[in-house]
């Protein structure tokens, strides 16, 4: 009876344990799956261990093929409780060391035994003896349930002796209080042979776990959710308004040009244009080189294996040249907070050319400033370094401004010799931004001063990450188009269906996106993007871990030839004319 005591307090337990775990929200993850199977496992076997007492009370023999099963039950739950307990604790140690692979080939291999032990246990014999009036299971199926546990036992214990470094982990909480439980249990079975205390043993295990298992509040993280949505909304308004801006400002730009290349021979107005044309030049350079973020993209950035530090640099060239500077003069330096910590460049040309550049600033400033100014546009892995060098110099005549941003030569031998004798002019320099794959313009005005801006695209070394996304489970849909109104429209229908949505209007943002691993329940193209949605469509398609379902955007003169869009692999269409009752057929 005592017994019974034993199995009925952990049953009681459990079914607390399955009522508080399983009724709150929890994150989609293999360890919370894998622990709610174990939870299961020990609420099935506690099931089957009442059934079997049960069956001895009432009599063995009148019951001796239900006991039998009754049995094997139990071997069951015994052996799906060990088993995954044992991914479990394999499952933590390498998700430490981030091996998506290595889970995966260790779950089909788990499965493959799990599902081979199983068989086994079921088709082997049981023979049940009466010693000093206790029955005791015995025969080749109790005998491959020892081996079982014998071999699990080992492979926790080589796991995570393999993996020592890591003890004081939490998660291994659990495998401490199993190994002193079992301990426990022995010597227990030993003094009072007639007590049953596997099950105890396992549900007060699997009790301790719910407090190691990485479970947050569902209700913060749908707040902090709520709080992501709203910063990427005004994050992408802030990038749709700079890429609308710099498309209606091109054109005008571009008519400035034109009109002050018109040549006359009044020195005035040759005067005026080039004025003219020095400013155009520099408006374009703002709105093509800086504010135009479509233009930050992945393949026009120069890669460079040498991770550098850009804030580290700048406080190597402070302590460098603020010795040099006039007593009259205010050195000021300006870095913007959302530089990255580390980047990917050619650390030692950007160096040269900012200590070149302040060279020059020192030589023609007497009196005034000199102002290092670093502001920077993050766009997913990117970087888009803005540098300012101004100062209240001598300034430099128009004439040979204009000559100056005309220049678009390589670097030869004679800048090469300057570069290691680091008297490096502004022309130099100018060829080295080029050769940095950057934008250099230059602005002055005699007597007043003079301001470079370099544009230098980088790459930014994440590191390894975890996916906000992936913790946080959310179903979300991407939707391209240049249409504002028709994103606003569609948006709100899309809400209504539960996802989260994100928008962008232009193509390359799309592919930029899908290429950093964001991760899309569905992507809604525009057949009127800056680019066909088929064109998006094919260059998506050449990641062969692309799986997204693409629907494309469909006006009422293309209406009808949608079947031919999905002939060309599109998942699906939509009706532009009948938007709300397609967002019903699509997402159902």
């Amino acid at each position: 009876m005592e017994s019974f005591y034993f199995t009925i307090y952990g049953l009681i337990f459990c079914i607390l344990l399955i009522v508080v775990y399983f009724s709150k929200k929890k994150v989609k993850n293999l360890e919370n799956k894998l622990y709610s199977i174990i939870i299961a496992s020990s609420f099935f076997s506690c099931l089957a261990e009442v059934w079997t007492y049960i069956l001895v009370v009432q009599g063995v023999e009148s019951y001796a093929p239900i006991y039998l099963l009754a049995l094997k039950l139990l071997f069951v739950g015994f052996l799906s409780w060990i088993f995954f307990f044992t991914l479990y604790i394999f499952v933590i140690t390498i998700d430490n060391n981030k091996d998506e692979k290595s889970i995966n080939k260790l779950l089909k291999r788990f499965i493959l035994y799990y599902a081979f032990t199983l068989l086994i246990v079921f088709i082997l014999p049981i023979t049940v003896t009466n010693t000093n009036g206790l029955l005791l299971p015995t025969g080749p199926s109790v005998t491959a349930i020892y081996l079982t546990v014998a071999l699990c036992t080992l492979a926790m214990f080589g796991i995570f002796f393999k993996n020592i470094r890591n003890a004081k982990n939490k998660k291994f909480v659990p495998l401490y209080i199993l190994i002193i439980m079992f301990m426990v249990s022995f010597i227990v079975q030993k003094l009072f042979p007639s007590l049953l205390t596997i099950n105890v043993t396992l549900v007060f295990t699997t009790f301790v776990m719910y407090f190691t298992i990485e479970n947050p509040d569902i209700k913060i993280i749908n707040e902090l959710n709520k709080n992501r949505l709203l910063v990427n909304r005004a994050n992408e308004e802030k990038s749709n308004f700079l890429f609308l801006a710099s498309t209606q400002i091109r054109e005008p730009i571009s008519n400035i040009e034109n009109l002050s290349n018109i040549k006359n021979d009044a020195n005035d107005l040759k005067k005026k244009m080039m004025e003219i044309n020095n400013n155009a030049h520099t408006l374009s350079f703002l709105v093509n080189d800086i504010m135009n973020i479509s233009s930050l993209s992945n393949s026009n950035i120069k890669v460079i294996p040498n991770k550098y530090s850009l804030v580290n640099l700048v406080e190597k060239i402070r302590l460098i040249k603020e010795k040099e500077i006039h007593n009259d003069v205010e050195f000021r330096i300006n870095l913007s907070k959302i530089i990255p910590e580390y980047l990917y460049g050619d650390s030692k040309l950007i160096e040269q050319v900012l200590l070149s550049i302040l060279n020059n600033a020192i030589k023609y400033t007497n009196k005034g400033f000199i102002e290092l100014t670093i502001n920077a546009i993050v766009k997913y892995d990117m970087c888009r370094l803005v540098i300012t060098v101004a100062d209240s110099g001598n300034g430099i005549p128009i004439d040979k401004v204009n000559d100056l941003l005309m220049v678009d030569e390589p670097l030869n031998n004679e800048d090469l010799k300057r570069l290691e004798t680091k008297n490096v002019d502004i022309n130099t320099i100018k060829k080295i931004v080029n050769k940095l794959g950057g934008y250099f313009t230059i602005k002055s005005e005699i007597d007043k001063g003079t301001e470079i801006k370099i544009v230098l695209d980088q790459k930014i070394d994440t590191g390894i990450q975890v996916s906000v996304d992936k913790v946080l489970n959310n179903e979300k849909v991407l939707i391209a188009s240049s249409n504002m109104s028709f994103i606003k429209n569609i948006t709100s229908l899309i809400i209504k269906k539960g996802y989260d949505v994100e928008n962008s209007i232009y193509a390359n943002d799309v592919l930029d996106r899908i290429r950093v691993g964001q991760e899309f329940s569905y992507i809604f193209l525009d057949d009127m993007l800056d680019i066909r949605a088929l064109e998006v469509l094919r260059k998506l398609k050449k990641n062969p871990k692309f799986k997204t379902p693409v629907i494309v955007m469909l006006d009422s003169d293309t209406e009808f030839i949608k079947e031919h869009f999905v002939k060309d692999g599109f998942t699906d269409y939509l009706l532009k004319s009948d938007l709300g009752n397609e967002i019903n057929r699509i997402l159902k």
